[in-house]
This record gives structure tokens, C-alpha cells and sequence, in this order.
């Protein structure tokens, strides 16, 4: 039962996440996003959550399938793209004091709701 729950939360976070994610691409407005990213936030913590449960309940079947060679290599290749966009999107320089606008604007926004 405990499995069964943790890939049905899995499942519906991923598409939580994926459908505001690509919404907030696509369509590419800034108070859309606003209003998404507690959703994104949410749901995002929601998926590690029930993906840590469910790589410790499926623990046995992942060690097999980093036996394989191939998975190997798409592990490690995925896991650098990871670490590079991390660092690329950690090194871009930012306007601090357009940041600090933006959460003032959110903080009056919250305290409104």
C-alpha cells in the first residue's frame, strides 16, 4: 500500500510540475509565474519527498539496474548536465536591487491574500 501511495504522489507531482513548468515557459508571464510558483514550490517538494520513499521502497531493483553499463553512463551524463546548469545557473550575475523589488512586491502580495 505504502508503494502503491508513494508512485501515485510520485506520478501527480510530476505532473503538477511538468504542466506549471511548461506553462510558466511558454507562456512567459511574469504574473502567471507569480501566481504558479507556489504550486511549482509545493508539488516540487511534494515529488522529492515521494521520490525518496520510493527509491528507498524500490532500493533492490535500482542496484540491478545500475548493473547495466548503458544506465551507467545516462546516470553520470545526467547527473554532470545537473551539476553544470547548477553552476551556470548560480554564476549569473543578478541585479540585487531588481531582486529586492520583486520581494517586496511579493512580500505585499502575500500579506493581501
Amino acid at each position: 500500500m505504502l508503494r502503491q501511495c508513494a508512485s501515485i504522489t510520485l506520478v501527480f507531482s510530476l505532473i503538477a510540475l511538468g504542466t506549471s513548468g511548461l506553462l510558466m515557459t511558454f507562456l512567459n508571464s511574469y504574473s502567471f509565474q507569480l501566481q504558479m510558483h507556489p504550486v511549482h514550490k509545493i508539488f516540487g517538494i511534494i515529488m522529492v519527498l515521494a521520490g525518496c520513499l520510493h527509491a528507498y521502497l524500490n532500493f533492490k531493483p535500482i542496484k540491478n539496474y545500475l548493473k547495466n553499463k548503458k544506465v551507467v553512463v545516462l546516470g553520470a551524463t545526467l547527473s554532470v548536465a545537473l551539476i553544470f546548469l547548477f553552476v551556470v545557473g548560480i554564476n549569473k550575475p543578478l541585479d540585487i536591487e531588481k531582486i529586492e523589488q520583486i520581494q517586496h512586491i511579493m512580500s505585499q502580495m502575500e500579506s493581501q491574500q
